[in-house]
Protein backbone atom coordinates (compact mmCIF):
# COMPACT_ATOMS: atom_id res chain seq x y z
CA UNK A 1 0.00 0.00 0.00
CA UNK A 2 2.81 2.41 0.84
CA UNK A 3 4.53 1.85 -2.49
CA UNK A 4 1.27 2.48 -4.34
CA UNK A 5 0.90 5.84 -2.61
CA UNK A 6 4.46 6.74 -3.60
CA UNK A 7 3.74 5.84 -7.24
CA UNK A 8 0.49 7.80 -7.21
CA UNK A 9 2.29 10.77 -5.68
CA UNK A 10 4.94 10.65 -8.39
CA UNK A 11 2.28 10.66 -11.09
CA UNK A 12 0.41 13.52 -9.41
CA UNK A 13 3.62 15.54 -9.20
CA UNK A 14 3.82 15.30 -13.00
CA UNK A 15 0.21 16.48 -13.40
CA UNK A 16 -1.28 13.04 -13.98
CA UNK A 17 -4.35 12.42 -11.79
CA UNK A 18 -3.97 9.09 -9.97
CA UNK A 19 -5.56 7.26 -7.07
CA UNK A 20 -4.81 4.19 -4.98
CA UNK A 21 -7.50 1.50 -4.88
CA UNK A 22 -7.98 -1.64 -2.81
CA UNK A 23 -11.14 -3.72 -2.54
CA UNK A 24 -13.38 -2.20 0.13
CA UNK A 25 -12.99 -3.89 3.49
CA UNK A 26 -9.82 -5.78 2.60
CA UNK A 27 -7.51 -3.48 4.52
CA UNK A 28 -9.91 -3.37 7.47
CA UNK A 29 -9.72 -7.17 7.68
CA UNK A 30 -5.94 -7.17 7.21
CA UNK A 31 -6.08 -9.12 3.94
CA UNK A 32 -2.80 -8.66 2.06
CA UNK A 33 -2.77 -11.64 -0.32
CA UNK A 34 -4.92 -12.79 -3.20
CA UNK A 35 -7.38 -10.75 -5.18
CA UNK A 36 -8.70 -8.92 -2.13
CA UNK A 37 -5.17 -7.97 -1.12
CA UNK A 38 -4.32 -6.35 -4.45
CA UNK A 39 -3.53 -2.66 -4.37
CA UNK A 40 -3.84 -0.78 -7.65
CA UNK A 41 -2.79 2.66 -8.83
CA UNK A 42 -5.50 3.92 -11.15
CA UNK A 43 -5.16 6.58 -13.85
CA UNK A 44 -7.53 7.68 -16.59
CA UNK A 45 -6.96 5.69 -19.81
CA UNK A 46 -5.97 8.87 -21.67
CA UNK A 47 -3.14 9.39 -19.12
CA UNK A 48 -1.83 5.81 -19.19
CA UNK A 49 0.95 6.32 -21.75
CA UNK A 50 2.14 9.49 -20.05
CA UNK A 51 2.16 7.68 -16.70
CA UNK A 52 4.23 4.82 -18.05
CA UNK A 53 6.69 7.32 -19.53
CA UNK A 54 7.04 9.01 -16.12
CA UNK A 55 7.49 5.77 -14.17
CA UNK A 56 9.69 3.95 -16.69
CA UNK A 57 11.79 6.48 -18.62
CA UNK A 58 13.74 4.88 -21.44
CA UNK A 59 17.01 6.67 -20.66
CA UNK A 60 16.90 8.09 -17.13
CA UNK A 61 20.53 9.25 -17.12
CA UNK A 62 20.75 10.34 -20.74
CA UNK A 63 22.73 13.51 -21.35
CA UNK A 64 22.86 15.68 -24.42
CA UNK A 65 25.55 14.60 -26.90
CA UNK A 66 27.56 17.76 -26.23
CA UNK A 67 27.29 17.45 -22.44
CA UNK A 68 30.38 16.26 -20.60
CA UNK A 69 30.27 14.16 -17.49
CA UNK A 70 32.97 13.90 -14.84
CA UNK A 71 33.36 10.39 -13.44
CA UNK A 72 35.04 9.86 -10.10
CA UNK A 73 36.71 6.48 -9.91
CA UNK A 74 36.88 5.18 -6.34
CA UNK A 75 39.56 2.63 -7.24
CA UNK A 76 42.04 5.22 -8.46
CA UNK A 77 42.72 8.85 -7.75
CA UNK A 78 41.95 9.91 -11.31
CA UNK A 79 39.13 11.93 -12.76
CA UNK A 80 38.15 11.41 -16.38
CA UNK A 81 35.53 12.16 -18.95
CA UNK A 82 33.13 9.50 -20.00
Amino acid sequence: MHEAHIVAGRLKSEGIPAMVYQEPGASAMGITIGRLGEVKVLVHPRDYDAGVAVLFPQEPDALEDDTRRIVFNDDEESVGDE
